[in-house]
């Protein structure tokens, strides 16, 4: 698997790193902006507290922003580093499971792999990231296209380098496993919730068939 050449990425701006976070964190915690502001303009006793408290929930929500940020833009840079000096290498995956998490509706997985690849001395190394539904059959096939900094090992799946597999082309491999074990098996994984009850029916039918 090769990465396909690609215009240099900008470098990551700290201001746009920083700045959504900020805003996020002041707008989930508007309370403290609305108590500073009342605290402001009220000129009443009973409301002497708001001003103080309103100033230390807007300072904390700053704060949190700010380390948000920050955590952004290192993130930002190391990928910036990557992706104008890494070299192009391959994942082997070793194995790979859900961790019931989904963020923008695309599912996070912890993917154990041995990169590898030229003259790189291949290691094994784990990644919790989130994988688009699209590349989700990559796993099944076995290998991902990887970005590697040989100097400092720092390392990431190249998902804009991937290509999804065409449909129709993967096929699983032969399961010599008695039909119970295999039952057994897919009954868990529907407790589990991590095959749908449409899933579930269609492998259990094919199973079954197979008898």
């Amino acid at each position: 698997m090769t990465v396909a050449p690609r215009d240099a990425p900008k470098p990551p701006s700290l201001v746009g790193s920083v700045l959504p976070p900020v805003l996020f964190v002041l707008v989930a915690g508007i309370v403290g902006p609305i108590f500073l502001v009342l605290g402001l303009v009220a000129d009443v006793p009973e409301t002497s507290w708001l001003l103080p408290t309103g100033v230390g929930i807007t300072l904390l929500d700053l704060v949190i922003g700010l380390l948000l940020g920050r955590g952004r833009y290192r993130s930002a840079q190391r990928l910036h580093r990557l992706r104008t000096r890494g070299r192009a290498a391959r994942g082997r995956v070793l194995s790979f499971e859900p961790t019931g998490v989904r963020v923008n509706d695309q599912p996070m997985m912890i993917i154990k792999l041995v990169v590898e690849g030229g003259d790189i001395t291949p290691f094994e190394a784990q990644a919790r990231t989130v994988v688009p539904d699209v590349h989700i059959p990559l796993l099944h096939v076995g290998e991902l296209p990887i970005l590697i900094d040989p100097e400092t090992d720092e390392w990431e799946i190249d998902w804009e380098a991937a290509r999804p597999v065409p449909p129709g082309t993967l096929r699983p491999p032969a399961d010599d496993r008695p039909a119970a074990a295999r039952l057994a098996e897919l009954d868990d994984l529907l407790r589990r919730d991590l095959v749908s009850r449409e899933e579930y029916d269609a492998a259990r039918a094919r199973i079954l068939d197979g008898i």
